[in-house]
């Protein structure tokens, strides 16, 4: 290798290295986005407990309330994440060859993640955390609208939706516990959307393919049968709580100081 070719090397090297050390910086914005996903997770996990508490206390109204913000809260934020992976596996289709597709919001939250939750700040560190967290979101929300059904004598095929959602989703959820704990302690992920480590010695494209199509099916199923178990809460009536109103469980909790009749008139 002569000297110009040696300078060419050298300065393609350090480019690269500019490169790595610009895309693991934290920026304001990336620490942001990933903390609003830490948050919004947390944020599920309280309304969840919440409504646990309202409803082991009898408070139909406050329970019901809870139960709304979380109901509708999770399903929206699942549908825009199933979009995303949607676009996701389009873009694997059109690129094989390309890295995976992250909306710019995802993508800024698992750097930000990956700085926050790793010292070296690896990206596959973020991207990890940012599934698992994403995850933590949908599932506690659907565990309350599951509890919420049994509570209303829904049974079997009658809530067939919360059932199977909450039953795929929580192998979609521990599958990102699996490969965020493998990720950490071996330094590989593995687990069923990588076919436990087989995937990896398969050619390109298909190692990223396998993950990428895998968690396509595992955010599109749970999401439809949400969907389905939203319709099974309002046949049920799981919310009708709230057309009562906040003030006429006040009154209920009265008892029998508001209940007692009004003396008979004097005759």
């Amino acid at each position: 290798m002569g000297g110009s070719e040696l300078r060419e090397a050298l300065l393609l090297l350090a480019q690269n290295a500019d490169r790595a050390e610009v895309a693991n910086r934290a920026t304001g914005i990336r620490i942001s986005s990933g903390f609003l996903l830490l948050f919004l997770c947390v944020l599920s996990i309280a309304g969840l407990a919440l409504y646990l508490r309202a409803r082991k206390r009898g408070k139909a109204y406050a329970a019901a309330n809870w139960l709304y913000f979380l109901t509708y809260g999770t399903l929206a934020f699942q549908v825009v994440h199933t979009v995303e992976h949607l676009i996701q596996t389009g873009y694997w289709i059109r690129f094989p060859y390309n890295n995976p597709w992250l909306s710019p919001w995802a993508d800024a939250a698992a750097r930000g993640l990956a700085v926050m939750g790793d010292s070296s700040a690896r990206l596959q560190t973020g991207n990890e955390l940012l599934h698992l967290a994403g995850n933590g979101v949908f599932f506690f929300g659907l565990v309350a609208m599951f509890i919420s059904l049994r509570d209303a004598g829904a049974r079997g095929n009658k809530m067939w939706g919360a059932w199977w959602a909450l039953i795929l989703e929580g192998i979609h959820f521990g599958e990102h516990i699996v490969l965020t704990t493998t990720w950490y302690t071996i330094g590989k992920p593995y687990g069923l959307s990588v076919l436990f480590g087989w995937a990896y010695t398969l050619p390109e494209p298909w190692p990223p393919a396998v993950r990428i199509w895998w968690h396509f099916m595992f955010n599109l199923m749970p999401m439809v049968c949400a969907l389905v178990a939203l319709r099974e809460m309002y046949k049920f009536k799981v919310f009708a709580p709230l057309d009562k109103g906040a003030g006429e469980e006040a009154g209920e909790e009265v008892g029998d100081e508001k209940a007692a009749p009004e003396p008979a008139p004097a005759t």
